[in-house]
């Protein structure tokens, strides 16, 4: 068993997935998003615990989402988790900025301004009762709606601003002038350029569609196009693919598929309330079975990996799952996500994207059988595992289904992640070393 495992380990399969993340890590655009989304871990956890403390009062009847105290609670969940793009957008800039020798914070100013411009541009909103005009942004594109955008504009935005600088195409001041306004003034030509881009990309669009599509919108809808028509169990197995494979990238998959999806979700769940209402049993979709893919701790059904962390010997792994545990069982695995972290890795990438498939397959199995059984019940909220299956079905059958997904990720991340473990684990032991042969 022992030499297997070694063997798996040093395959070529494992050492090209070691070659293809050493790549990535040697890419300083890559390298600045995964720093970026590490780097806003504290936000994550902290939307995360006013998210649950808003949401599990109501589980027990104490408020609804309708009363002003879930209002003030998840306030701040919409000030970090809400915003979180905005964040995004300037950190990659700034750490991406940083490895190229540039000024990161002018850098980072500059992407936060173009995101803005494009995603949420200001707006003239009057009350319903007239009494008052007031000019607002629209955070609606702010969250995770707006996040592959936020790459795109960190990066590039930069990449512009490094163009002016190596071709010199910058207002230069005197060596007399203080850098802090120097620094203002060699800003100010790459910010005009960069914005006049972006915001003219946005201009057009919006005067192209009468005002009803903005890039982030536009992106996410192009991404939505080959999974629009797509409703059957190879169907769910493919959209499943392309939704992991997206979060992988930075790209909040799972959203693009279910504004696909949503409206035969919809449908389905509505055909089955009314057939239960009529005393008749409800239908098997297909459309039930992407709730597979975040069944067990969030999108890659990432709890079983949480729970194979605390075997590891990395301290980062067993940190990152300490912290991903209790988010987990509530399906927030953006701890694990940017902590391990799962984006850009590409040996945690593919039990990622295998683990949500494999339940689906058996959970499918397990509505044909007739052991699990189809929802009828709409449930939008978020939900502790188990809670949301059994009340969608009202059956205590549904309960089992995050636990397919528990047991086989644990397996199927479980030679992917002693392989990164065995990784991280060396890299911390050569730190420790070179801290210990310093301190000598």
């Amino acid at each position: 068993m022992e030499t297997s495992k070694k063997s798996f380990l040093d395959s070529k399969f494992m050492t090209a997935l070691r070659g293809f993340g050493e790549k990535l890590g040697a890419n300083k655009g890559f390298s600045a998003v995964s720093k970026s989304m590490m780097g806003l871990m504290a936000v994550i956890l902290v939307g995360a615990v006013f998210q649950l403390a808003a949401t599990i009062p109501t589980l027990f009847g104490w408020f609804t989402a309708a009363d002003k105290i879930y209002t003030i609670i998840y306030a701040p969940y919409n000030m970090t988790m809400g915003l979180m793009s905005v964040f995004i957008v300037f950190m990659i800039a700034y750490n991406y900025s940083k490895s190229l020798g540039m000024k990161p914070i002018q850098n980072g100013l500059v992407a936060l301004i173009c995101f803005l411009s494009v995603s949420a541009p200001i707006t003239s909103v009057t009350l319903a009762d007239g009494s008052t005009t007031m000019n607002v942004l629209d955070s609606s594109n702010l969250g995770a709606t707006g996040m592959f955008v936020a790459i795109l504009i960190g990066i590039l935005t930069v990449k512009l601003t490094h163009f002016c600088e190596k071709h010199n195409i910058i207002i230069r001041m005197p060596e007399v002038v203080p850098p802090f306004l120097s620094d203002s003034f060699s800003a100010m030509l790459p910010l005009l350029f960069n914005l006049i881009v972006w915001y003219g990309v946005s201009t057009a669009l919006s005067a192209a569609t009468g005002g009803q599509m903005s890039l982030p919108l536009l992106v996410t809808y192009i991404l939505s196009i080959p999974i629009s028509a797509v409703d059957s169990v190879p169907g769910m197995l493919i959209i499943t693919v392309f939704a992991c494979f997206l979060w992988i990238f930075g790209i909040h998959g799972t959203m693009v598929a279910y504004i696909a999806l949503m409206a035969v979700m919809m449908q389905n769940l509505s055909a089955n309330a009314a057939a239960v209402a009529a005393g008749e049993a409800p239908q098997f979709y297909a459309t039930m079975l992407f709730g597979a893919i975040a069944t067990a701790g969030g999108t890659g059904d990432t709890f079983g990996l949480v729970l194979r962390g605390f075997r590891c010997k990395s301290e980062q792994i067993r940190a990152v799952s300490k912290a991903a545990i209790v988010p987990g069982l509530f399906g927030i695995n953006e701890p694990a996500t940017f902590g391990y972290p799962i984006m850009y890795n590409p040996i945690l990438a593919v039990p990622y994207i295998l683990t949500p498939l494999i339940t689906m397959l058996i959970l499918w199995l397990g509505y044909l059988v007739g052991f699990f059984k189809p929802s009828y019940v709409t449930i939008l909220s978020l939900m502790p595992m188990g809670v949301g299956e059994f009340l969608g079905a009202m059956a205590w059958q549904n309960i089992f289904i995050p636990v397919v997904g528990i047991v086989v990720g644990y397996f199927v991340f479980a030679p992917f992640l002693n392989a990164y473990d065995k990784e991280l684990y060396a890299k911390e032991q050569a730190l420790k070393a070179g801290d210990i042969t310093n301190a000598e």
